[in-house]
Formats: C-alpha cells, structure tokens, sequence
C-alpha cells in the first residue's frame, strides 16, 4: 500500500485504458510492435507482452486517442520511455537505434561470461 504510493508521487498516476479502446489499437496494429515489428498474432509468448504506448507520452500531456496511441511490446515501450518525439517515426527511429546497442552490449557480455 505504501509503495503504490509513493509510486504514484513519484512516477504520476498511470493512464488507465479500458479493454474496448485497447483492442481497438491491437487491432488496428494487426497485434504487431510498431516499433520492432513483434508479431503477437501468431505467438502467445508474443502476444502476453504486448502493450499500448502513447507516442505523445501521458505523462507529458499525450491524450488517450487513437492517433496518439501504438501497440508496442514491453521492451520498446521501456526503451522509448517517456521522452517526447515529433512523430512515431522518429520514436521508432530512436527505440531501433538504443535495440541495436542493447543487442551489442548483450552479446558482448554473454562472450565475456
């Protein structure tokens, strides 16, 4: 009880998205990462880590409306955060890059275990 709030005084209240608008834009998505591409159609490990993310972040500002809402699985939506890009282009562009690093960095540790 006590860690959830402090959670919300430092992190906010969390957006809280009904089940119906949510598979609007899984749907709308094709059950598909718009950042990597991860197929969650086909795939139930896929599919259990798909979220929704809101391109403009609800922290700063973003609304709950279609246009400003993406699926994205859970690593891409941690990787993008709440920083605040000018188009879901330019958000993909970002999360693909830092993947990429990630990706090095992990293979580089793996070889040194």
């Amino acid at each position: 009880m006590v860690l959830n709030r402090l959670t919300k005084f430092f992190t906010g209240a969390s957006p809280h998205l009904s089940r119906v608008l949510a598979m609007k834009v899984f749907k709308r998505d094709q059950f598909t990462c718009q950042y990597c591409g991860l197929d969650g159609r086909n795939n139930l490990g896929n599919w259990m880590i798909l979220t929704i993310d809101h391109v403009h972040p609800h922290a700063k500002g973003g609304a709950q409306t279609m246009e400003n809402l993406v699926t994205a699985c859970q690593p891409c939506n941690l990787i993008k955060g709440k920083r605040v890009f000018k188009s879901l282009q330019e958000a993909k562009e970002y999360v693909l890059a830092r993947r990429e690093e990630w990706q090095q960095k992990f293979e580089e540790q793996i070889k040194a275990a």
